[in-house]
């Protein structure tokens, strides 16, 4: 694991739920998330990062990416105003991600990918309740 993201789960006390309100379930499970990716010229660096879950969170922003770029540029707005802030998401914060996902996993609940499986997995729903 990178310095950074080290760093940015110290800081934020990451240990019951990421950036956008997944369950955690170990520390290695964590990653790094671009806020301003990396082919935009972001950096790996403390101001530029969001702690997600790798299998859950990370991956669902960049399927909302391939399918919803508008959401997902709301919500990495949020992920950036929580790394300013210095602190986990406030229910309010929580309450937009969540209403976001909520809307694509209407707009998209009978999607797949390229092989023919459903877009939106089960494990995507682990989400603090709010």
């Amino acid at each position: 694991m990178r310095d950074v993201t080290k760093k940015l789960i110290i800081n934020f006390n990451i240990v019951d739920s990421d950036f956008m309100g997944f369950i955690v379930d170990k520390e290695s499970s964590l990653s790094f998330h671009h806020i301003i990716k990396k082919q935009r010229g972001g950096k790996l660096t403390y101001n530029n990062g969001a702690i997600l879950v790798r299998n859950t969170s990370h991956n669902y922003l960049h399927i909302i990416e391939s399918r919803e770029l508008d959401m997902y540029i709301y919500i990495n707005k949020i992920l950036k105003d929580v790394n300013n802030q210095g602190y986990l998401p406030t229910h309010d914060q929580l309450r937009c991600i969540f209403n976001c996902l909520e809307k694509f996993e209407r707009d998209h609940s009978g999607d797949t990918n390229s092989k023919g499986t459903p877009l939106i997995k089960e494990s995507f729903q682990k989400r603090i309740i709010l």
